[in-house]
């Protein structure tokens, strides 16, 4: 450390131990407090079972690992009418070539319902969200996707719908109005499949409501197909009770 007195090294060192020490004991902290959104628990309070993944990964510190790695947890289910899955995956492949060091990072997060009938595609995201929290847009290129009101000046003011047919708009409303409290929205659907799509910043924010995400997309998937709204699930995995009791 070059001419820097021997105590005041000391000190640096005793300075950095401590930092260390005490963002270790705040994240054993943190995982401790939030059990809730294990990996395994957000899956159950979605009414999903486990296939694949360590179900005590948290997904509100969701951090990247050391080395080399690929990561998937995956879970599926039908807690409503539909079939759902939901997938998180990320990795790191790092190669030393000759000058130069090659790393890849990838990452997906993905909750997906499969639908009994095709729709028109369609992608909703928040009208003003936080500059952290912009979800990535699956067919944001799409140029023949046009922004079509709702009919409900709430919601329109809240959120951006694109769609092919304008109609979908006005069968989202009670999607969205279940998403309004939400700071990380995305919502999407083509064909048969409806998805909603969670970036690394988003996930945290997923894994503290993923109940609200699941009913939000079973609610969108029955309006379009022109089926009853489903009734919000009183207990993570239980039978459902219409809303309100």
């Amino acid at each position: 450390m070059g001419d820097m007195p021997l105590p005041l090294v000391f000190v640096l060192v005793i300075v950095v131990l401590g930092l260390f020490i005490f963002q270790r004991m705040k994240l054993k902290q943190g995982l401790a407090e939030n059990q809730d959104k294990n990996f395994g628990a957000v899956a159950d309070r979605m009414g999903l079972r486990v296939e694949a993944g360590d179900p005590n990964t948290n997904l509100l510190y969701f951090m990247e690992k050391m080395g080399n790695y690929d990561r998937e947890l995956r879970a599926s289910g039908q807690p409503y009418a539909h079939i759902a899955s939901f997938l998180v995956k990320d990795g790191v492949k790092k190669q030393d070539l000759i000058a130069v060091r090659r790393i890849t990072r990838t990452y997906g997060c993905f909750l997906q319902l499969k639908l009994r009938q095709p729709i028109a595609p369609f992608e909703v995201v928040l009208r003003n969200p936080n500059q952290y929290l912009i979800p990535t847009e699956d067919m944001a290129e799409r140029v023949d996707l046009q922004e079509a009101p709702s009919g409900n000046p709430t919601v329109d003011a809240q959120f951006v719908i694109r769609t092919l047919d304008p109609r979908v708009a006005a069968a989202l409303v009670p999607a969205l109005q279940i998403l309004s409290a939400q700071l990380f929205v995305h919502l999407a659907g083509d064909g048969d499949e409806l998805w909603v799509n969670v970036t690394r910043m988003g996930l945290p924010y997923f894994s503290a409501a993923p109940e609200e995400y699941m009913l939000a997309v079973e609610t969108a998937a029955c309006a379009l197909e022109g089926l009853p709204l489903p009734a919000r699930m009183a207990v993570p995995g239980a039978p459902a009770k219409a809303l309100g009791q």
